[in-house]
């Protein structure tokens, strides 16, 4: 059986476009990837010449009746006022994360896009991968008992090292509103935890931004030594609940001199590691008891950085009639809790959530290599 591919377009053809494009046009069979557009012509002509597909302007990508799926993959600061562009087109938007930075601008594109009657969706995509699949496998077979507690603490380094030119192609998106690292690399836990227990219930804790002033720090960079003002929050410490039971501690900080993550769901016969939530088939530990721990094999596909799976599922879901896996609620809810992280911060009052979202159905223990591993998102 063959199933029309779904015609697909990228608006913002930056750093992060390169393994999208990579992905979208060589790995899944059900994306036809026919164009991209950037503010800056100059990185849109490079992708769409890298790639062999078409530079476009954004007005030439809303305005194709063909296009039906449109990712994007702009600046966190950006991506309410395109994916509104996109959704009023009539056209399906996958986002990078966060799909805005408030609720009210989240809760007006929920009404365009059931206006319009088409699929939104964000970013991360990470929790489809084989690690993360393989973590629910493990929770949902009772291989450590009931869940209690989980440790979620992702320490990065966000600092002012890149020359002019560095500058220019990325922006500093990580420095401005929006971008900070609880809402760029937040996500990434909060979609493999939603993922196996679904919404939170109740958060409270702290986020502020340290250091909001600091000098360029590149010799290289045009504005060296000069201040720059860091407009968004860089560190957050949370205390959460789920609807299902289990209490989450979660920490990051994009002020230390080291990028890494821990991720432990500790259940009453045993303690799970994870591995970077960021990857897609990172190395998973098990623990039972007091003896030491032990890798546990991976039982799912997409073991390789797969970045864009969520728009093919998106594409596979259009075409076969079923929900996507990522959906606009869960992602509307990491905006929730986020933000109500930084509201608990500021009344010093615990926040109970209004949102809720249906748990993704898993992908298949079937492990399919090559090219036939697609078909896992065929399967459902």
């Amino acid at each position: 059986m063959q199933f029309k591919k779904v015609k697909t377009a990228i608006i913002g053809s930056g750093m992060i476009s390169d393994i999208y494009m990579e992905n979208l046009k060589n790995r899944f069979s059900i994306i036809d990837l026919v164009g991209c557009s950037d503010l800056v012509s100059e990185k849109s002509k490079k992708q769409a010449e890298k790639y062999g597909i078409k530079q476009m302007t954004n007005e030439e990508i809303l305005n194709d009746d063909e296009i039906e799926l449109v990712l994007n993959l702009t600046y966190a600061s950006a991506h309410y006022e395109v994916s509104k562009q996109i959704l009023s087109a009539g056209k399906h938007c996958y986002s990078e994360k966060m799909m805005c930075l408030t609720l009210d601008e989240a809760k007006e594109l929920d009404k365009i896009r059931k206006e319009k009657n088409v699929m939104f969706t964000v970013a991360p995509d990470t929790f489809l991968g084989a690690s993360q699949q393989t973590a629910r496998f493990i929770v949902e077979k009772g291989l450590i008992g009931d869940v209690i507690q989980i440790i979620s603490n992702r320490p990065r380094g966000y600092h002012m090292i890149k020359t002019t030119e560095d500058d220019n192609y990325r922006k500093y998106s990580v420095m401005r509103e929006g971008g900070g690292i609880p809402f760029d690399m937040g996500g990434y836990d909060l979609h493999t935890l939603f993922n196996i227990f679904g919404p939170i219930e109740s958060v409270c804790g702290y986020a502020y931004t340290r250091n909001a002033h600091r000098p360029y720090l590149n010799p290289r960079h045009e504005k060296f030594n000069e201040d720059f003002f860091v407009n968004t929050i860089n560190t957050m410490c949370a205390s959460m609940k789920f609807k299902a039971g289990p209490l989450l501690s979660f920490t990051t900080s994009s002020e230390y001199s080291i990028s890494d993550s821990m991720l432990i769901i500790m259940g009453t016969e045993g303690i799970l590691y994870l591995p970077d939530t960021n990857d897609f088939g990172g190395t998973i530990y098990l623990q039972k008891k007091d003896n030491e721990k032990l890798e546990f094999p991976l039982c799912h596909p997409f073991t390789e950085n797969c970045r864009g799976i969520g728009a093919a599922d998106m594409a596979w879901a259009l075409r076969t009639g079923r929900k996507s896996r990522l959906s606009f609620e869960m992602s509307y809810h990491t905006l929730e809790v986020i933000n109500a992280v930084i509201d608990s911060s500021n009344d010093g009052e615990t926040k109970h959530l209004t949102t809720d979202f249906d748990i993704p159905k898993p992908i298949s223990t079937e492990f399919y290599r090559g090219t036939s591993e697609e078909r896992s998102l065929f399967l459902y």
